[in-house]
């Protein structure tokens, strides 16, 4: 058996380093299969190891199959261990990749897992909040009062749609916010958009079945939708978002049309009224249902926001989507769909099937932050706070003037558009961004059909506004030496 190396000084206990090293020595075919292991007896005189710390070593590595304990005759490797060549004790050969459902291909084939890896929060990173005015100690306080209450019911499995007490505040927080009426039993509270968006076409998508989907638009949705089955249809967004597409061989037959019509992502386009209208009477008349993302509602900077889609829709076809991650913070991963009366019963019973819904001690603590008036306090907070950011991103490329980037203002939503000359790649640029301690998304990214953009994303809404000016000659900084 090779030599033991084992070090006495390390924090890792003396019976753990036995087991890597042995487990180790067995998978690379230092001892073999079959092969007898020296008693320990042996091993405590050879290498003055504990009897009991060999024997709680071997006892692990045989729970985990690698060795076998024959009475009267010792310890020796398995040879039927899986994952070992018999006679060699070399790993096997990794197994061919497993045979995936269409669904399970869409998804595994079509994003990098490491899309999702946890980011720094950086100058330019889009899609995150100020969270460095989060209220940690109103929330914290909230938080103990919750714990100090926990009873049974709350401990238990939630209840069908969410916790009662946070529907009812959503209700009044979207009346409110967005003039949107609704009753708490049409309210589903999820973890995010993201699962609202799963449950939604689990529910109404059969294989193959069509969605219309703004270009460009958020990949990660796409996929999701394509993962459950479905076919995405692209729909391109012009100055005033997506408008309803001619009838056609594409067209037909689509059950479902995904817009962000409030602030379109990525664009920023708000779409207005009459087009609204005729994509209420295109659900009408296909029998179909629109599904509003009202991404980015709560921070306009130009005026008012326009009513929800749902607020105008008397024929129950719109599913109305929003999420507290753009208000509070991503990880909070708390949701929540109005449905119309007639989809709300079924999606309750699909997310019960499904997940049993959300965390019910952090749905009180979100109620309660609520129906306090914390919420109103804090957006009020950060929209004063967007402004600032927003202007010193606008002015700092104003005061720079580079040829290399050309910005667009958008008036809502806590990112801007910096279109790039047709020789820079936007793909081509984030890599350079990054070691500059900078981040973008590349607006190419998120287009299906169109080849017409390129263009970095640039969040502001994470970066105070005294950082914003000397990152805004970063960025332009590497452009030029991209040039």
């Amino acid at each position: 058996m090779p030599f033991l190396q084992l070090d006495r000084t390390s924090a890792t206990p003396l019976y753990l380093q036995l087991v890597q090293q042995l487990r180790r020595m067995i998978r690379d075919g230092g001892i073999k299969p079959g092969q007898k292991l020296p008693s320990t007896r042996w091993l405590k005189e050879h290498h003055g190891i504990a009897r009991s710390t060999l024997v709680a070593a071997f006892e692990q590595l045989a729970s985990e199959g690698y060795l076998q304990s024959r009475t009267g005759s010792g310890t020796f490797v398995n040879p039927e261990f899986p994952g070992l060549h018999p006679g060699t004790g070399i790993a096997a050969e990794a197994p061919q990749p497993p045979r995936l459902s269409q669904r399970g291909r869409a998804a595994a084939e079509g994003l990098d897992p490491t899309y999702f890896d946890p980011v720094r929060v950086r100058p330019f990173l889009a899609n995150v909040p100020a969270i460095d005015l989060f209220p940690h100690k109103i929330w914290g306080r909230i938080e103990n009062r919750i714990r100090n209450r926990l009873d049974s019911t709350m401990m238990a499995y939630g209840q069908p749609g969410g916790y009662a007490p946070l529907r009812a505040a959503i209700c009044d927080h979207v009346l409110n916010r967005r003039g949107l009426k609704c009753s708490p039993g049409q309210v589903i509270v999820t973890n995010g958009s993201q699962q609202s968006l799963n449950l939604i076409a689990a529910l109404l998508l059969d294989p193959g079945g069509r969605v219309l989907m703004e270009d460009p638009s958020s990949p990660v949705v796409r996929l999701s939708f394509q993962a459950q089955g479905g076919t995405v249809v692209p729909v391109r967004v012009n100055e005033t978002g997506a408008a309803v597409p001619q009838d056609g061989p594409q067209t037909d037959g689509a059950r479902l049309a995904y817009l962000t019509p409030s602030c379109q992502y990525p664009l920023g386009a708000v779409m207005p009224i009459a087009q609204r209208l005729e994509w209420m009477d295109w659900a009408r008349r296909r029998d179909a249902w629109l599904i509003e993302d009202d991404l980015d509602n709560e921070f306009m900077f130009g005026g008012r926001p326009d009513p929800a889609i749902y607020c105008d829709d008397h024929q129950g076809r719109t599913i109305y989507v929003s999420s507290f991650n753009n208000a509070l913070f991503p990880s909070l991963r708390l949701g929540f769909i109005i449905a119309p009366p007639a989809l709300a019963r079924p999606l309750m019973a699909l997310s019960a099937i499904t997940d049993r819904g959300p965390n019910t001690w952090l749905q009180a603590v979100l109620a309660e932050f609520i129906s306090e008036g914390h919420l109103s306090t804090h957006m009020r907070r950060m929209h004063s706070a967007y402004v600032r950011r927003r202007r010193a991103m606008i002015s700092s490329f104003d005061r720079i003037a580079s040829p290399h980037v050309s910005l667009r203002q958008n008036t809502s939503g806590l990112r801007v558009i910096a279109d790039l000359p047709p020789g820079t790649r936007d793909l081509d640029v984030l890599s350079s961004l990054d070691s500059r301690g900078l981040s973008a998304y590349a607006l190419s990214y998120y287009c299906m059909q169109r080849r017409d953009l390129n263009g970095l994303l640039l969040g502001f809404g994470c970066t105070h506004e005294d950082r914003i000016p000397a990152a805004v000659e970063e960025l332009c900084a590497c452009l030029c030496a991209l040039a």
